[in-house]
């Protein structure tokens, strides 16, 4: 599994000499995983700037460190030991991974399997476990089974993005409860309803679900 480092290679930093690569086991500190991404997304920057014509300025690691990403890091690294807001803390993560792994074009992304198991994803789990409180996520084979459905499909929702997916501490994709007792609420109610004068059922499903 490739760390997050990789992502932006560049002349300055390189994946070995980058904090942010550790062993998937190994230590890690989160000032140093701050710290490199902050340094990627700034060579980063200085790159898209030379492809256009622009070249910009190397910010210091101290600027770096008081921009609004790194307040924002700061945020997500402070979160998982600490009371902070639950809305702040899932715009922030939002924003922060948006940044980091959305493609220029894209419309839409969904978080890949790999990133959570980089330091920077690490971080960004721990803090969005802390919103969910203790009974708050569930693992996919609880979810399944709560639903009456195969695994395989709990697993599906949270590949194409219908349903999100934050690891444990040991990695193992959990899904939110609330998510999944939405989805059997649903499920009971199309049960039980009788649908009139020819309803489309995914049509009721949406219109349920808003």
């Amino acid at each position: 599994m490739r760390e997050f480092a990789t992502i932006f290679p560049t002349d300055r930093i390189t994946v070995d000499e980058a904090p942010v690569v550790r062993d998937a086991d190994g230590p890690w500190d989160d000032d140093d995983v701050i710290d490199a991404v902050l340094r990627l997304v700034a060579d980063h920057h200085r790159a898209v700037g030379a492809a256009i014509g622009k070249r910009s300025f190397s910010p210091s690691l101290a600027e770096l460190r008081q921009s609004p990403l790194g307040q924002d890091l700061r945020l997500l690294a402070a979160a998982g030991y600490g009371d902070v807001s639950r809305d702040q803390v899932r715009e922030t993560a939002g924003r922060v991974t948006d940044l980091l792994l959305r493609p220029l074009a894209a419309e839409g992304m969904v978080i890949p399997a790999w990133f959570w198991s980089t330091a920077i994803g690490r971080i960004v789990a721990r803090a969005a476990r802390v919103t969910y409180g203790d009974d708050g996520l569930m693992s996919i084979a609880d979810a399944a089974d709560r639903l009456g459905i195969a695994p395989e499909v709990v697993a599906g929702w949270t590949t194409d993005g219908a349903i999100i997916s934050i690891p444990d501490d040991a990695g193992r994709p959990m899904v939110p409860r609330d998510a999944i007792e939405k989805r059997r609420m649903i499920a009971r109610e199309l049960a039980g309803l009788q649908l009139e004068g020819g309803e489309d059922v995914l049509v009721r499903e949406q219109r349920l679900a808003s």
